[in-house]
C-alpha cells in the first residue's frame, strides 16, 4: 500500500499536465492556420489558445503567436488553476475514489486476458502489478498514460500550460482556472465499469505508439492542420464516445458562459485549454460564433 501510494504522488505530480493527454494532444482551431484566436470585447481584448499538455525538450518553445498573446495579457485563464493547485487533491481523489472495494481486483474487473494485457504494459514501463492491482480502470489508465508518457521523452512540465504558470507567476499576472483537476476526475470516474475497462485497454494498446501519435499531432498543431486534428478526434470518439463526449463537448459547454464574461473585464485576458477544445461542431469557436461572438485568427 505505501508502494503504491508513493506512485500515486508522483502520478499527482504531472496529472494536471497530462492529464487531457488521454484525449490526444494536437492543434488548436478549426479555422485558418493559428494557434490562437482573438475575440474583442468593449474595452479589452481575449485571447484564446490551444495547449499542448506535453513537449520534448528540443521542441518546446511557444509559438509566436502565443508569445504575442502573452505579452498583450494581465491574466491567464487556464483549464485549472495550476499556480494554485494541491496536489495532495487529486491523490487523496485517486485513492479514496480510485480503489476497489476490498476484495476485489483490477482483473476481476477487466478479465484475465485484459488484464495481461495491462500488466505487461506496466511491466514493460518499470510500474510494478501491486501499483495498478487495486486501481479502478479509470485510475490504472491515469497511471500508465502518466508513465508511458514519461517514456516518450514527452515532458509535462515542458507543456505550454506549465510553460506559461510558471511565467505568469515570476511576471505578476493573475492566473484562474476555469475547473479543478477534481471536476476532471470526476469525469473518468463517473463512467461505469464497463466503459471505464474500454478505454483503460484502448489506452494500454495505444501507449507503444503514444510518441509516434504525439510527434505527429504536435506538429499538426505548431503547422495549424485542422484537417489532421479532427481525423484523429472522430477516431479517438468512436471508442468511446460518452466518455469524450463529457470531456470535451459537456465542459466546452460549461465553460462558455466564463470565458463570454471575460470580455466585459477591462484587461487583456489569455485562455489556454487543450488544443481539442476547439475543434469541431461543439468545440468553442463554434460555440462562440453561434453565441454571437467573432474568433478571428492571431496572424503572425
Amino acid at each position: 500500500m505505501i508502494f503504491r501510494q508513493s506512485f500515486l504522488r508522483g502520478l499527482a505530480r504531472g496529472l494536471a499536465g497530462s492529464l487531457l493527454l488521454a484525449t490526444l494532444a494536437g492543434t488548436a482551431g478549426a479555422r485558418g492556420t493559428s494557434s490562437v484566436w482573438v475575440m474583442k470585447g468593449a474595452k479589452n481584448t481575449v485571447y484564446l489558445a490551444g495547449s499542448v499538455h506535453a513537449l520534448p525538450k528540443d521542441h518546446a518553445e511557444l509559438p509566436p503567436q502565443l508569445e504575442r498573446a502573452y505579452a498583450a495579457s494581465r491574466s491567464v485563464v487556464m483549464e485549472v488553476d495550476l499556480d494554485d493547485m494541491d496536489p495532495l487533491e487529486a491523490v487523496q481523489f485517486v485513492t479514496s475514489r480510485g480503489t476497489l472495494p476490498e476484495g476485489e481486483s483490477l482483473g476481476d474487473v477487466i478479465g484475465a486476458a485484459g488484464y495481461a494485457r495491462v500488466v505487461k504494459l506496466a511491466a514493460s514501463l518499470d510500474v510494478p502489478e501491486v501499483v495498478i492491482s487495486k486501481l479502478e480502470p479509470w485510475a490504472a489508465a491515469m497511471v500508465l498514460t502518466q508513465f508511458a508518457l514519461q517514456k516518450t521523452g514527452y515532458d509535462p512540465q515542458l507543456g505550454i500550460d506549465m510553460q506559461l504558470v510558471d511565467r505568469a507567476r515570476a511576471d505578476g499576472k493573475t492566473i484562474d482556472g476555469l475547473e479543478t483537476v477534481i471536476d476532471q476526475l470526476s469525469i473518468f470516474d463517473g463512467r461505469s465499469f464497463e466503459e471505464q475497462s474500454k478505454f483503460l485497454l484502448e489506452s494500454a494498446d495505444d501507449a507503444p505508439m503514444l510518441g509516434d501519435d504525439l510527434r505527429r499531432l504536435i506538429g499538426a498543431w505548431r503547422a495549424g492542420d485542422v484537417k489532421a486534428l479532427e481525423r484523429e478526434l472522430d477516431k479517438e470518439r468512436k471508442t468511446t464516445p460518452g466518455l469524450y463526449d463529457e470531456l470535451l463537448g459537456a465542459r466546452n459547454r460549461k465553460w462558455l458562459p466564463k470565458i463570454e464574461a471575460l470580455l466585459d473585464r477591462d484587461d487583456d485576458v489569455l485562455v489556454v485549454v487543450g488544443a481539442l477544445h476547439f475543434v469541431g461542431h461543439d468545440g468553442l469557436l463554434e460555440l462562440l460564433s453561434k453565441d454571437g461572438h467573432k474568433p478571428v485568427p492571431l496572424k503572425q
